[in-house]
């Protein structure tokens, strides 16, 4: 199998990559986890996802939660646990692997966007912003987010560190109004999804967690016409 750890080794200079035509999301989850199952290191199990996010760019980091995708449906429960872990470590240090949305109407990944600065954004909140907002990714349908979302949950959820730790930052980033990336409705979401997440037993299906936030995005949809709030 190829050799994660050299095909996105940080320490060399950034390439752009290209995703091919029709990737082969099995083989690329496959490798991610081999490359994570031959390192001991916890430091270094960090430094792989975020080398691969690196090598990716915001503009593919898409494609990394679509590996993550695979691992939940497909890896058995010793690859998702040490996927899981491996989130643990990151949360811990404050280096969960991130991408950055582009506002709607910017050909930057890098600038401000219509909420204030932006910043990088985390799995699943990435994935719930992506879905609510405008912006330059094409759009998803409620099929796909519920899909991709419902996999995020559930591969975190086999750790019960990962949940509680990824918990307490959705709730803290949703607070947060003056982060910018994040809409009003898109934070209502979160906190509403978050808290039923968090009463959630391991082996519960997500299906009411992810219908909390499409939930809260209505809610707030239909308070945003009625006070003709901007945002």
């Amino acid at each position: 199998m190829p050799d994660f750890e050299q095909q996105f080794d940080t320490g060399t200079e950034v390439e752009p990559f290209v995703l091919k035509k029709n990737p082969d999301w099995h083989a690329a989850a496959q490798d991610l986890i081999s490359g994570l199952c031959s390192l001991d290191d916890k430091e270094e199990r960090i430094e792989l996802l975020e080398s691969v996010c690196v090598k990716l760019g915001d503009r593919l980091y898409p494609a990394f939660l679509q590996i993550l995708h695979v691992i939940d449906e497909y890896a058995d429960d010793e690859a998702r646990s040490i996927m899981a872990s491996t989130l643990v470590n990151c949360l811990q240090t404050g280096r969960l692997p991130s991408g950055k949305l582009a506002a709607w109407g910017s050909s930057s990944y890098t600038g401000d966007s219509a909420f204030g600065q932006s910043r990088r954004l985390g799995p699943i909140e990435f994935v719930c912003a992506w879905y609510a907002q405008p912006s330059t990714e094409t759009p998803m349908s409620q099929q796909q987010f519920s899909i991709i979302l419902n996999s995020l949950l559930s591969l975190v959820s086999s750790n019960s560190n990962a949940k509680q730790l990824y918990c307490q930052k959705l709730i803290s980033d949703a607070e947060d109004p003056m982060g910018g990336s994040l809409s009003k409705q898109t934070r209502a979401g979160l906190i509403d999804m978050t808290q039923i997440w968090q009463i959630a037993a391991p082996e519960d299906l997500h299906t009411p967690v992810v219908e909390a936030f499409l939930h809260a995005l209505q809610s707030e949809s239909l308070l945003n016409q009625i006070s003709n709030r901007p945002f």
